[in-house]
Order: structure tokens, then sequence, then C-alpha cells
């Protein structure tokens, strides 16, 4: 059954559905944005069915209260009698302990309020974009500090200092060749630090008496700040300093603090005066009221509360004239009916630590409260109007939009499920686009996006304004309708090119080919072709790199105004030309040395690809090709000569086991024969050891013959290997006996396993002791050793051989090769191939050694 959803049809519906959703969603969400937090009101389950019960009211009066707070902090810290007073004292030490701001010197680090307000302007203006403050003076009036032999210090300014060298109150006491100007001159610059004792060309400053008066002098470095004002005793700060012994050494600290203290007030008081414009009566439907009862003091936006005596009738005046809230340093005596949305008594926790945060009364009342008449026409009448407005449409609007929302998601679904295929077949169809490389695809759909949204965007902007903290949009109904409507067509072309990107990268991923068509993919493969070929590389890379030195040093220093960064681009384009280039050719040099090795180390069926090779690399590499293919071809009809000569000798061999059998048969039946002529009894010996030998002889062809030719099934199964050698060497014990040969075994006490197929297992150590007990010299020993190293069982039977080994130990291991060169002995040649053959089938390796006489054969095996 076709899929619905996969036919062509279907796919254009859900596309257009698409694009119609997007725009109808826009438009809703649009239309409910003109006041952001209505949508959140009105789709709640318990939606405010006025703004006084919404939870933007309430938000609209703490953001209020905030600002109104820091008001009344402002007043309490810059006012005297209830005005702004310039001439207070700040104690800056005092104030960077405690915030606070007595009106009294204390430390005698203290200024004038308006003192410290034009300080905290004027490094405002001289600050630098790191954040630190740049200091305008100029050199001469850099500070240079000298130490007396108490300990203290004495600050100058360089023109000073310099002035009382050049009358010679001071004079330098200096060693070497060092003079006074070079050692002025370096304090003029700056460059002058604080000597170590001993290694110093300067020794001091006297006085003219000759007396030392400074025992060092250097260039300040710490802290420093525009502007000098005077303290209030009418010092400046290096008087301060140089007459204090509390801050005599503390220059640093003290324009720290001065610093610190003048940005907090500069900034405090801007905020002071804006605050108390926008909330003085008159300018506000809220009123707010605040009460010291430590002090007796009253602060408030309305003279008819300012009475302290009076300020509890002050209070029942104010909780009826609109929504209020109250708060006393007691929770339980908290009032308010105002109310947010699931926040219920925690309301009161937030107010009593908002406003114990700002106030430094222990026993205070603050009220502040709302005229729901709305007398004034400030943010909350505004904010009013906006709700009662847009309530009606706003809901539906929210709930269209959710609702387009969800059918969008349905039919990217449906969208997802159909991408790339037909309903005709289960393979994956890519388009055109689909074969562009995936990141220079994912940058072109967003770049198109941005470019056009950015566009859209500045054509149909809307104004906007803040009311009470929630950003909404202004009445002008032309520009409103003008948004809509780019709004609109922003969302058609946004869902196009989403749909493009997305539904491309689904196709992609069906296919499998987002990382294999990846521009990244493509650079670390050649990457790694670079690191590949790189003694082909090397070279090149250093030629060009030279290449590339002469041409952009040729390029800077013939530039002038003609040249453009056009033609840099250019030759940057074209140089990395080049280098892609020089790497392709060394990556086919590569591929045909690469090519040609392995054809010469034997894969003669080894074809060097020629797909990415420059012209004449491919015909290079097509040429080494047809070599490796004529190779194959000779060794192919090597391969078929050698199959028939195995399968001549297996032909033979099954042709002689048939008459074979039957002249066994009758020399048994000869031997149950009463002969009493010794010599018949003789030759039928004679002929029982011969057909035999070539019974023996046949097997071991046959043998070797299905093993070369790999035609024997393997029954892999977990052996024992200490106890196959016990069996094995008890079945030879007889034959060593007759060969006067002992044996000597080293075995583990703990079993070792093996993985072997063990008919052929046997036959493996059945050769190898066989071999021994014909070949050994007779009264000498026979070593069998087993051990278990870096994981492998290793096997070794050692023996000295009756005659000569003159030949070498690879030769041992060919077919009819015997180690009884006259072959005067029993045996065919194969056993040791056989044995071979059958163990490195197995997975094991065979090894033979020869040392003189001494023979050694060593099989290991994986243990299991």
């Amino acid at each position: 059954m076709k899929k619905w959803y996969r036919m062509p049809r279907v796919k254009f519906f859900l596309l257009a559905a698409a694009h119609i959703l997007a725009a109808a969603g826009v438009l809703c969400i649009l239309w409910a944005t003109r006041y952001p937090v209505l949508i959140q009101e009105l789709c709640s389950a318990d939606a405010a069915k006025t703004y006084e019960e919404s939870n933007a009211f309430a938000n609209a009066v703490a953001n209020a209260n905030y600002h109104i707070l820091d008001e009344i902090q402002y007043q309490t810290l810059y006012d005297t009698d209830g005005k702004y007073d310039p001439d207070k004292i700040v104690d800056v030490a005092k104030y960077e302990d405690t915030g606070g701001i007595t009106g009294k010197d204390e430390t005698g680090l203290s200024f004038r309020l308006g003192d410290m307000y034009s300080w905290g302007k004027l490094i405002a203006e001289t600050m630098t974009d790191d954040g630190s403050v740049s200091d305008t003076r100029d050199e001469q009036d850099d500070i240079i500090v000298c130490q007396r032999s108490d300990g203290n210090y004495h600050y100058f300014r360089y023109k000073e200092f310099k002035q009382m060298i050049d009358r010679g109150d001071l004079s330098f006491v200096i060693t070497g060749n060092s003079s006074a100007d070079d050692i002025l001159d370096e304090l003029k610059q700056g460059e002058y630090q604080e000597s170590s004792s001993g290694k110093s060309r300067f020794r001091g400053l006297q006085d003219i008496d000759g007396k030392i008066a400074y025992i060092n002098c250097w260039n300040y470095d710490g802290t420093k700040i525009p502007g000098d004002y005077k303290t209030v005793n009418g010092e400046t700060v290096l008087q301060l300093v140089n007459n204090s012994k509390t801050w005599n050494g503390r220059l640093s600290d003290a324009y720290r603090m001065i610093n610190d203290a003048a940005e907090i007030i500069y900034s405090d008081v801007d905020n002071y005066v804006l605050n108390q414009k926008q909330y003085q009566e008159g300018n506000s439907n809220i009123t707010y009221l605040y009460v010291n009862r430590d002090n007796g003091t009253v602060i408030t936006n309305k003279k008819k509360y300012q009475d302290y005596d009076h300020y509890e009738e002050s209070l029942e005046q104010l909780k009826k004239s609109g929504k209020y809230v109250i708060v006393r340093p007691k929770l339980a005596n908290y009032e308010s009916n105002i109310e947010k949305a699931g926040k219920g008594d925690s309301m009161a926790q937030e107010w009593q630590k908002t406003v114990a945060g700002y106030v430094n009364a222990s026993d205070y009342v603050y009220a502040s409260v709302v005229d729901t008449a709305y007398p004034v026409k400030d943010d909350f009448y505004e904010q009013k109007q906006i709700f009662t407005q847009y309530a009606a449409g706003a809901k539906a609007a929210g709930i269209g939009a959710v609702l387009a929302v969800a059918a969008y998601l349905a039919i990217l679904v449906l969208l997802t499920l159909g991408a790339g295929r037909s309903a005709e077949d289960e393979e994956v169809h890519l388009v055109k686009f689909d074969h562009i490389k995936t990141e220079p695809a994912a940058v072109g759909v967003i770049l198109l996006w941005a470019v056009v949204m950015l566009v859209v965007t500045k054509a149909g902007i809307f104004t906007w304004q803040s009311v009470n903290g929630e950003t909404i949009y202004t009445e002008n109904k032309q520009i409103y309708l003008q948004g809509m409507v780019v709004g609109c067509l922003g969302a058609l072309y946004s869902c196009a090119m989403f749909l493009l990107g997305y539904l491309s990268l689904v196709r992609r991923i069906k296919a499998k080919t987002v990382w294999k068509n990846s521009v990244y993919r493509w650079l670390l493969l050649f990457l790694k072709d670079m690191l590949q070929n790189i003694r082909y590389l090397w070279k090149m890379m250093i030629g060009l790199a030279a290449f590339l030195l002469f041409h952009w040093l040729t390029y800077i220093f013939a530039a002038d105004g003609s040249t453009t960064w056009a033609w840099a681009f250019i030759l940057l384009v074209t140089d990395a030309a080049a280098f892609v280039w020089m790497v392709q050719k060394a990556k086919g040099t590569g591929k045909i040395m690469i090519g040609i090795e392995k054809i010469a180390g034997g894969e003669v069926e080894y074809q060097i690809p020629v797909n990415g090779l420059l012209a004449e690399q491919k015909e290079i590499a097509e040429k080494v090709n047809s070599i490796g293919e004529g190779l194959e071809t000779a060794l192919a009809k090597s391969m078929k000569s050698e199959r028939l000569k195995t399968d001549l000798i297996t032909n033979v061999s099954h042709d002689i086991k048939t008459p074979l059998t039957s002249i066994i048969n009758y020399v048994e039946l000869l031997k149950q024969e009463d002969f009493k002529d010794p010599k018949i009894r003789r030759y039928i010996e004679v002929l029982e050891q011969k057909s035999q030998r070539l019974k023996t002889l046949t097997e071991d062809v046959v043998e070797a013959s299905k093993v070369s030719s790999g035609n024997i099934t393997l029954e892999f199964m977990n052996l024992n290997l200490v106890e196959m050698i016990q069996q094995t060497s008890g079945e030879f014990e007889e034959k060593f006996k007759a060969g006067d040969l002992e044996e000597v075994m080293n075995l583990p006490n703990e079993e070792i396993v093996i993985r072997a197929d063990g008919r052929r297992l046997w036959r493996v150590l059945s050769n190898i002791y066989n071999n021994a007990a014909k070949y050994a010299m007779q009264g000498t020993r026979v070593y069998a050793d087993l051990e278990k190293k870096d994981g492998m069982a290793c096997f070794s039977l050692k023996n000295i051989s009756a005659r000569p080994l003159n030949i070498p130990a690879s030769e041992l291991t060919e077919r009819f090769i015997r180690g009884d060169v006259s072959r005067s002995t029993e045996g065919s040649g194969l056993g040791l191939s056989i044995a071979q053959s059958l163990t490195e089938m197995q997975g094991g390796t065979f090894e033979l050694y020869l040392d003189g006489d001494l023979f050694k054969v060593t099989i290991k095996f994986p243990v299991s």
C-alpha cells in the first residue's frame, strides 16, 4: 500500500499549508504581543478581570517602589533638612566602610558632596574602553615618591621636585657615571623605580646644608585619578598624605577610595534627580510615605502627609485611595490589597526584605498606594488603557497562535517522514541542492534568510516604548499595519528558507551524506593526504613557502594608494589554489608510489585508484595497473600449473591405493600359509615392510594435498594441551625405548587450554614425536617443554640428530624433504610440512631451529 504522505500532491499541499500556518501564527503573535503580559494573564487559569488584579499591575507597583526606595535612600544620604545639600561633608574612608554619610570629618579624607559629584563626573568622562581611568595631567604633574630614613614618605609633583633640584634645595648623591640630569630625565619619563640597596648609582638626596634628607626616590606607580579637589580642610590629597601620620604612605589607598566613592555618588545623584521628578506630586498616580520612628521624620511625595504626629491618619487616608501596600518591621503588621497569582503570603516576605534592604531604621513604616482613579496620565494610566483595549482580541490571538504552531509541527512531522521518499519505492531521492557541500549549503540558507530578514525588519520596524517595565507597541496604527504586512511576508520567507534547509538536512541524513559530503570531512581528508604524502610534499612546500614570501613581500612593498584589498583577496585565492594543486599532485604521486610498492611486494592484483589524479598522473597509474594485471595473469598461470601438479599427485596417490590394498591383503594371506622355506618367509616380510611404507607414503601425500588445497574442515574445541602432550608421549614411549631414547618432560601443573581441532592437533604432535623417534641419535635425551608466556601456549620438542643436518631449517618443512639425505630411513618427507600447515590452519605458529646437531620444533597457540 502506498504511503499517502509521500505522494507529490500531498507534499505540495503540506508545504502550502505550512506556509499559511506560519503566516497566520506570526499575525496572531504580533496581535497578541501588542501587550506581551496580557497573553500570560488571560491564558492563565485564574485570569485577571481587571488591570488592578493582574500580575502586570503587581509587578509595575514593585518596580516603581524600587525607584522610590532608591530615592528615599538618596534623600537620607544627600539631603539636609529635606533638600539636596552640595556642601554636605563626605568622609570617603567612612563611606567605603559603612556606605553612609554622617556629615562629619572623622578621618581627614573628607570632601564636599558637590566636589565629589564633580569629581565623579570628571572620572566618568576620562574612563577608557577597558574600564580604567586615564590621567589627563601632563608629565610635569607626575608624582615622585621620596623615602626618609625613618620610613616615612614625601610626595612631590615632578615640576616642584625639579625646581627644588634646580635651586639647590635638594641634590642627588650619585656614584658611577650617571648625572643628575640622567635621573631627572628618567623620572620625567616615568621610568625610574625604587632601587635595591647597595646596587644603585643613586645614594640619596641631600638638602642645602649637605645633610641626607631622603634615602631613595622613584616614580609613583599606584592608583591615579584625574583632578585634585581639596579636602574640607583646604588640603590637596598630596598635602594630606604628606602631613598626616594616618595617611602617610597610603596615597594609592586614598586615590582608590576617592575614585570608588566619586563614581557611586555621581551615579546616585543623577538617579536621585531623575526619580525625584518622576514621582513628585502631580507627576504620578503613586503616593509613598516613609516614617522613621527612630528619629521622628517623614519622607513623602505629598505635602499633606509630611506631619509626623499625624502619620496614622495619613495611612488611613492612603488605604482608602486605591491599591496599597504597608510594610513594618514585623511581618505580622504587613497590610496590602494587592495580590499576585501564585505568590500568596510570600509577597509579604518579598516586600519586607526589599524595604529592609533600603532603610536604616529599626522601627519604621513604609506605605505605597496607587490611586486607581488614575487622575494623572502616567505609566499606570497608559497600561490600564492598553489592558482594557486589547483584552478581547489578545486571548483569541494567543489561542490561535498556539493552534497554528501545533498544526505546523504536525505538518513538519509528515514532511520529515516523506522527505526524500517516493510512493513507488523505498529509495532516497536527492535533489540538486542536496549535492552541495553540507556546510556551504547551511551557511548559504542562513545568509539568504538573514540578509532578506534584515531588509524586511527595517522596512516594518515597530515603534516601541516601555510602560512600567513592560514593552508595548505604540498606538500608531499605520506603523502597526505596516509591521503586520511585513511580518507576514517575513514569516512566509522564513518558513520557505527553513523548510529548504531542514528538509535537505533530513534527506541527507536518510541518504547518509551529511558527513560524507561535508567540507570539514574534505578538509580532514585533505590534511590526512598531506600527512601521508609529506615525504613527497615537503620539498614542494619549501618551494611554495619561498614563492609566497617573495610574492607577498613584493605586494606589500610595491603597494601604493591605488592598491586595494580586492587584489589582496585575488592573490590569496590564487595562492590557496596553488597550494591545493600542490597537495593534489603530491597525493597522486603518493598513490602511484604505494601502488608500485604493493605490486613489487607481491600484491599483483592491487589497482591504483585513478580518481582525483591529475592527467599525467592518471596516465602513469593506468600503465602501472596494466603491469600489475600482466603479472597477475602470469601468477594465475603459475598457480594453475601448481594446482595441476597437486591434482596429479593426488590422483596418482588415489590410483596407487587400490592395487596397494590388494598387495597388502595378499601379503596377509601369504603370512597365513605355513611356508617352511626361510627365504620365502623373508620375502614375505620384505613385501610387508615395503607395502606398509608405500601405504604410509600414499596417506601422507593425500593428507598433504588436502592441507595445501584447504579441503579440510576444522572442528574447534577447548583442549587441555598438557593432557594431549602426556597422551602423545605415552603413545611413543615404546618407539623411544626401541631407539634407546630418554624423554625429559617439563610440563606445568595447571591446565593450559587452547582452541583447536583435536584430531588435527593430535596429527601435529604425533608427526613431531615421530620425527624425533626416527632421526634422534640413540642413547640421547628428547626434551619436551611447555610453558605459558604472553598469553601464548608454547610447546617445544628438541633432540640431537643422528645424522648431520646440512640443510637450512626452512627446507625441512618443504614437501618430500628429509633430514636423512641418503634417504636410508623410513619416511616420506611430508611429516613436518603437514604439521606446519595444520598448525597454521588452526591459528598457531610452527618454528624450526637448527644449531649443529640440535634439532628443535616449537609450536605456539593462543591461550583460550
